[in-house]
């Protein structure tokens, strides 16, 4: 539906804006479901490394074989939790660009969170279907040195009460720069 496109339209915006992704660089999609956003930045940055993480064995499969479909090299999925694929993965950290959240409605768990901020990019995008979770956890990126720098709404569900949110968050040493440049 038009209303998933503006949502993934928007995300795709935040992840570049003001800022290029140089090449070679890591984007990471964590709580990807079926990859659409890490496919899309795949095929928008073909010279990054997209790497998405899901816990849902089924999503994951269903994203490795639409990212083949769409002749996709450059991305890579992993089905696992993310707080224990974070974990499992220290090799990441201070190599990563951009991090894309979409997290469920419960938001990330604290730990999880921890890791996310551990990793050291210089941008999150942060997607919700629940401005609440995303409210508090946007708290404690702010207490590590993340700036909210945009937010827009996305009416994914007219007439109900349901809304998606879309947060840009800058690394205050990237905020700097940008203001420097």
């Amino acid at each position: 539906p038009k209303s998933a496109e503006n949502l993934y339209r928007k995300a795709l915006e935040y992840v570049s804006l003001n800022s290029e992704i140089p090449e070679g660089s890591i984007v990471m999609d964590l709580f990807c479901g079926t990859g659409t956003i890490a496919q899309l930045l795949a095929k928008a940055y073909p010279k990054s490394e997209i790497v998405g993480v899901e816990i849902v064995e089924d999503g994951v499969r269903d994203a490795i074989k639409n990212a083949k479909l769409n002749g996709l090299e450059n991305v890579q999925f992993f089905a696992e939790d993310v707080n224990k694929f974070l974990l499992n993965h220290p090799e990441y950290a201070g190599k990563i660009h951009t991090i894309v959240l979409d997290p469920p409605r419960s938001g990330i768990a604290p730990k999880a969170l921890r890791r996310v901020i551990e990793l050291g990019a210089s941008r999150i995008v942060y997607v919700s279907c629940n401005p609440a979770t995303q409210i508090r956890d946007a708290v404690t990126l702010e207490e590590a040195g993340y700036r909210m720098d945009r937010f827009s709404l996305v009416d994914q569900f007219p007439h109900t009460s349901h809304i998606e949110t879309v947060a840009l968050f800058i690394k205050e040493d990237e905020n700097k720069k940008e203001a420097a440049d």
